[in-house]
């Protein structure tokens, strides 16, 4: 080979080692990896916030439900106690007058 040859750009191009570099840089693929993670756990706080609220309107209306039973049944307690006091006060306006008949004067 002649000395002016080995300066050409064309023999110098068939010389190099070439290796081969990826389109993109691991910097992008970590970045939409982050990314697709972080829309992901969106997705999941979404989910759990939605079923959240749906557990909340549930449990809200056992309590509603409860109350009300609670309150029927106080009220049937009580309606209970005023029959039966309500009877014993009859029975010991029965007794005061029998008594007060039996302790007049003659």
């Amino acid at each position: 080979m002649r000395k002016v040859d080995s300066k050409r750009l064309s023999l110098q191009l068939t010389r190099r080692s070439y290796a081969l570099t990826p389109k993109r840089s691991t910097g992008i693929w970590l970045g939409s990896t982050a990314a697709v993670c972080a829309l992901a756990a969106l997705v999941a706080a979404g989910f759990v916030l939605k079923r959240s609220h749906e557990d909340v309107r549930k449990l809200d209306t056992l309590c509603a439900q409860l109350a009300l039973e609670q309150e029927a049944a106080t009220r049937a307690v009580l309606e209970q106690r005023v029959t039966d006091a309500t009877a014993q006060n009859e029975r010991l306006l029965t007794d005061l007058a029998f008594l007060k008949k039996q302790h007049k004067p003659d």
